[in-house]
């Protein structure tokens, strides 16, 4: 155990007095946090709502428009999913309510008996044909935790633009803006975190551990101090397990670091956006990431380990590296979650951040099963290692 708490010591001391190393644990979690920031900034407005078919969009409005008939928006809105292609399998249903039902009909838009409310200030479409000082608005109400209900604001506020001029749209009486979107959640918000959130944060993990590990063992055989070390009489299993300790006391300082970056570039990602993001699913983020650096730190000192030189071992990790960003992708083209896939290396945990992202929910079987394989692999690695250190052909080369 001496022998253990030597070598782990050495290898902590040079870890952190490297500057080139301290750039590599800690720059992943900085870069987190600016390209998310920069993310959130770029992003805000993309539609993400994908392909709407087969779909009767329920929408109701205040009978005090002052129309003849139906509102002009109402028009608009039908003369929209009439000439759009992409609307073409698509159909509304209207209904004017009371203003006085306006609260139990936001209830019914919470709840998602409604895509839309529209609420009109009295004798609203009069009223703008003239300029007598009225405040004449458009309030208009949706659920954003559904596509559909996101979907149908963005194209009515986009109409009621086209339709109307010299009104207010989603600004009080007191010249505050109001919050339109009454859903618990935002379902663009949550589509675009579970977009960009798996791809960005598995690569850049990889990168950090492609910056540390090349180092750990094949830098020392290049150098030749690896060499030195096996003839002290310190024990390879020990130098092994020392070595392993302290690039996994590295590795969980560069996870913490990236983690906290992404914390706090989260508010800045969904600024403009409902999305709530609790405690819970904090903590189930901040796990993927510590057991997914884990895992990649393992299969780093494996290569690291039979690899001759950093060259070598840089070049040897690469179709790891693609194929962990290329598992960020699954959650394009795969929509099942079933319990199978839980059990696939890098995909588990792509398909395990998307849905907790994008539902907001947490998967308890997926999930633990994830963080299970996590572990068990690199359990798995961190014991291969140690016993390829024992192996002379491998480690003298």
């Amino acid at each position: 155990m001496k022998n253990v708490l030597t070598v782990f010591k050495k290898e902590i001391r040079r870890y952190f007095t490297d500057r080139r190393m301290l750039m590599a644990l800690f720059l992943p979690g900085i870069l987190i946090f600016v390209i998310y920031t920069v993310v959130g900034r770029v992003f805000s407005t993309i539609n993400l709502t994908g392909s709407i078919t087969q779909t009767t969009y329920h929408i109701a409005y205040t009978d005090n428009s002052g129309a003849a008939t139906s509102p002009l928006i109402v028009q608009s809105f039908e003369a929209y999913l009439q000439q759009s292609e992409d609307e073409k399998t698509n159909s509304a249903s209207y209904k004017a309510i009371l203003v006085s039902d306006v609260e139990t009909y936001k209830q019914e838009v919470a709840q998602g008996k409604y895509d839309v409310l529209v609420v009109f200030s009295d004798d609203f479409e009069n009223k703008i044909t003239v300029r007598d000082g009225s405040f004449n608005y458009i309030h208009i109400y949706y659920n954003g935790a559904s596509s559909i209900g996101s979907h149908a604001y963005e194209v009515i506020l986009s109409l009621a633009d086209n339709a109307y001029k010299n009104y207010f749209v989603n600004i009080g009486s007191d010249g505050k803006p109001i919050t339109p979107n009454v859903g618990s959640s935002d379902f663009l918000g949550a589509k675009l975190m579970s977009v960009l959130l798996p791809m960005a944060t598995m690569s850049l993990l990889f990168s950090s551990v492609v910056s540390i590990c090349p180092d750990a063992v094949a830098g020392e055989k290049e150098r030749g101090t690896l060499s030195a070390m096996l003839l002290t009489p310190i024990k390879r299993g020990e130098l092994a397990i020392g070595k392993i300790l302290a690039i996994s006391v590295v590795s969980l300082a560069s996870g913490i670091t990236a983690f906290l970056g992404l914390a706090l570039s989260l508010p800045n990602l969904m600024q403009g956006l409902n999305f709530t993001l609790t405690p819970g699913m904090i903590a189930f983020m901040g796990a993927l990431v510590v057991t997914t650096l884990l895992l990649f730190v393992s299969i780093g000192m494996v290569v690291s380990t039979f690899a001759k030189s950093v060259k070598e071992c840089s070049s040897l990790m690469a179709p790891f590296m693609i194929l962990a960003i290329g598992a960020s992708f699954l959650p394009f083209i795969v929509s099942s979650k079933s319990l199978g896939l839980a059990f696939v290396p890098f995909a588990n945990i792509a398909l395990s951040m998307s849905t907790l992202l994008e539902t907001g929910n947490v998967d308890l079987p997926f999930f633990a099963t994830t963080i299970g394989v996590n572990l068990v692999l690199t359990g798995a690695l961190i014991f291969v290692v140690s016993r390829l250190f024992k192996v002379e052909r491998i480690m003298i080369k």
